[in-house]
């Protein structure tokens, strides 16, 4: 049965309902994806669900439709990690959506301001435990019976390096910004030997990290997972908090045994994240002087100043 939003809500809440064996008092649009829209379902019972549901006309393409990641999420749960991961209940492969028990808390973004040193320390060595755990508890055999992309490349996404080529020929660009994205670049090829590859969830960043009382209650969005390369797993914590990142790092290391190179994370995240940069410089105003901050932060980084 082919479900779209909205003209077939009822029909979607029927499936639904059917899914969970419970009569649903609320269903409210939650969010709404480049692949899939979410819901948030609310049962006569008082029991919370986000159902996820493929959308029909897709704006990009997730490397596993809902179906791969219903049926992993149900394989991670059952892991035991010390950060949880949705838990699934029902995963429907016509119309594709799949269900889980809403977790609790606000967006890792939504708090990180509120939070004291300590307490953001604490986050982030939860986070490199928990990127430790899901590479040792979900194994290479693992991954390829589970359907996930097996993804053994060295390089850039290919859109990636796409725009990284487009960038440093652009005459619009600050040379001090082409000047020290080639320099990540050279790292980055340079360090292939240091690359460690592990089951990720290939999208971690704060706003698939759930917060409540100040500790991590839920790390959700696994449609990018993947058997990759760990430097793209760290990419947005170094983006989104610069200070912090290696407390993530550290901690991952401490945990999986593996040694990460630091010069390979730090390059592969600006060389990924460079087109925001400048596209948030050519916008002027406030977005051009936080790309010039975060030029700065990477420059010290990369340079280790």
């Amino acid at each position: 049965m082919k479900v779209n939003f909205p003209n077939d809500m009822d029909n979607l809440k029927t499936i639904i309902q059917q899914k969970l064996g419970r009569e649903i008092t609320q269903i409210v649009l939650k969010g709404k994806g480049d692949c899939n829209y979410a819901y948030y379902v609310k049962t006569e019972d008082g029991e919370k669900y986000i159902v996820k549901q493929e959308r029909e006309r897709k704006e990009t393409e997730d490397q596993n439709d809902l179906v791969v990641e219903g049926n992993l999420l149900q394989k991670l749960y059952a892991t035991n990690l010390s950060i949880t991961v949705p838990k699934v209940i029902f995963v429907s492969e016509n119309p594709k959506l799949y269900g889980y028990e809403y977790i609790e808390g606000d967006l890792m973004r939504e708090v990180w301001s509120s939070l004291s040193e300590d307490e953001r320390i604490d986050i982030c060595h939860s986070l490199g435990r928990f990127h430790a755990e899901i590479g040792k508890n979900f194994t290479k055999e693992m991954c390829e019976v589970s359907g996930i992309d097996m993804n053994s490349s060295l390089d850039p996404h290919p859109q990636v390096g796409k725009d990284y080529k487009m960038l440093i020929s652009d005459p619009n660009v600050p040379v001090e910004f082409n000047n020290l994205v080639k320099e990540a670049k050279k790292i980055y090829d340079s360090t292939t030997d240091k690359a460690v590859f592990q089951f990720i969830h290939n999208d971690g960043h704060h706003e698939n990290v759930i917060i409540k009382d100040k500790k991590i209650s839920g790390v959700i969005d696994f449609g990018d997972s993947e058997y990759g390369e760990t430097a793209k797993e760290f990419s947005r914590y170094i983006r989104d908090y610069p200070d912090y990142f290696q407390y993530i790092v550290s901690m991952y290391e401490q945990v999986s045994g593996n040694m990460l190179s630091y010069e390979r994370l730090v390059s592969n995240a600006l060389v990924s994240g460079f087109i925001d940069i400048v596209q948030n410089y050519w916008k002027g105003g406030e977005d051009r002087v936080k790309a010039e901050e975060a030029i700065a932060k990477y420059k010290r980084l990369i340079h280790k100043k």
